[in-house]
């Protein structure tokens, strides 16, 4: 017995990434103008393009380096929103290709990156100050990582994952996260709403 209702992942070989919705050119453009708002969006910040240690990958044991350095563990959570957001547009856009999909996933990385990186995003979800996991915005670098991050997560549901193993794997990822570094999606979420 099969679900009608339950999503399908449009899965189709991996060169002739076709369907309907945008076409490789202007998919490509609009991941590029969402590229350049997020350039110049920390540009008016004025936030630094990345970390000065020379590391690509922030330990957990220096949370104050999570937002500065190309990847930290909040990484796995970049790549589980590309994930779940392109197996719920798959459902509901079961003809759009690959290309499009990844237009839309990126556009809403950078909507999320722009939105997280607001003054009083930063306020609203941050610890109190001294606090080792005190946030003060991200890197330009750690932003785009951020980026490539989710547009991976959408490429491996949409490639390679059932709907419901997406599901599975983003709920371990909360956990092991939440556990590994005492923060996550769930934790910050109740935080905010506890400070409106």
């Amino acid at each position: 017995m099969t679900d009608d209702s339950a999503p399908t992942v449009n899965r189709r070989p991996l060169l002739g990434w076709g369907g309907t919705g945008l076409a490789p050119g202007p998919a490509f453009l609009v991941i590029a103008l969402a590229v350049a708002a997020k350039l110049v969006f920390f540009a008016v910040l004025d936030r630094p393009l990345g970390c000065e240690c020379g590391r690509i990958w922030a330990m957990p044991d220096n949370p104050a380096s999570n937002s500065l350095i190309m990847l930290d563990p909040y990484s796995l959570l970049h790549l589980v929103f590309g994930a779940l957001l392109v197996t719920w547009l798959a459902w509901m856009r079961p003809g759009w290709g690959i290309w499009t999909l990844i237009a839309v996933v990126v556009t809403g990385s950078t909507l999320w990156e722009l939105a997280e990186n607001l003054p009083q995003s930063i306020q609203l979800f941050n610890y109190d100050t001294g606090d080792p996991r005190d946030y003060r915005g991200d890197s330009l670098l750690n932003a785009m990582a951020d980026t490539a991050a989710a547009s991976l997560g959408a490429w491996i549901a949409w490639r390679l994952l059932p709907w419901r193993a997406v599901l599975v794997l983003a709920a371990a990822i909360e956990v092991l996260v939440s556990l590994w570094i005492g923060d996550g999606f769930l934790m910050a979420t109740l935080r905010a709403v506890q400070m409106i």
